[in-house]
């Protein structure tokens, strides 16, 4: 799996948002179950919610989204996307599934087919940076650079202090011999995060073909960092 995809997976996971179970009761501790951190407590609540079927479309609309979640967390990927698509079918108007399954999509390698989630969520919620981001991430993988790098670049700008979000635009910037351009990204999550271990390699890298001998001094750090750090980059271009 690239990198890209488990950053989106690790960090931009929605989970459960509150409105999510607003036609729930309370005081069913069957539905207190179901919206569990643990998966192992969430998945046997949610299956028997759902088998019920006793609940209006969006209370089974719930139940299917947090159990596709809950499959989400196990890895089981196939079974989450089942969910996610039962939730939506119960409930069109329930985003939060939308970005859920473009997330499992993406996971799953079907690029394509997660952007009309992302650009659902994105009518829905316009200022949503994750779904941009997403959606950036999703053009980049199947080659179209310059939609992904607006995509990107809208999602910086709506969360500027996401060091990841520095990661895919100047990636994208390196392969078009942008280096200059690939710098300042690199240079700009660096102040937000000194560690950062991607874009130190980029800078280091980049410095290196500038002809600057501290190249080297960033690739070390960003190697005692994360020590398959070349690999991770050399695959997405950077080397």
């Amino acid at each position: 799996m690239p990198r890209s995809l488990v950053v989106i997976f690790t960090i931009l996971t929605l989970g459960l948002s509150s409105d999510v179970f607003a036609q729930t009761t309370e005081s069913d501790d069957t539905w207190k179950k179901c919206r569990a951190n643990d998966p192992e407590v969430r998945l046997p609540a949610c299956s028997r919610l759902i088998d019920a079927s006793q609940g209006t479309p969006a209370e089974l609309a719930s139940a299917y989204y947090a159990r596709g979640n809950a499959y989400r967390q196990k890895s089981l990927f196939a079974l989450a996307l089942e969910d996610f698509t039962a939730a939506i079918a119960a409930n069109p108007e329930l985003s939060d599934a939308y970005g859920d399954r473009g997330i499992t999509l993406t996971i799953l390698g079907r690029f394509a087919d997660a952007i009309p989630d992302f650009t659902r969520v994105i009518e829905t919620y316009p200022e949503l940076a994750y779904a941009h981001y997403n959606r950036g991430i999703c053009y980049e993988l199947l080659g179209l650079d310059d939609l992904a790098n607006k995509e990107i670049s809208r999602s910086i700008e709506l969360e500027p202090r996401a060091e990841f979000r520095f990661e895919r635009r100047p990636t994208i910037y390196f392969r078009k011999n942008l280096l200059d351009e690939a710098l300042a990204d690199y240079e700009e999550a660096l102040v937000i995060n000194p560690e950062y271990a991607s874009a130190l390699y980029g800078r280091g890298v980049i410095r290196r073909k500038k002809g600057n001998p501290t190249g080297r001094d960033d690739i070390a750090a960003a190697t005692r960092h994360r020590p398959n750090i070349a690999a991770e980059m050399g695959r997405a271009g950077v080397k």
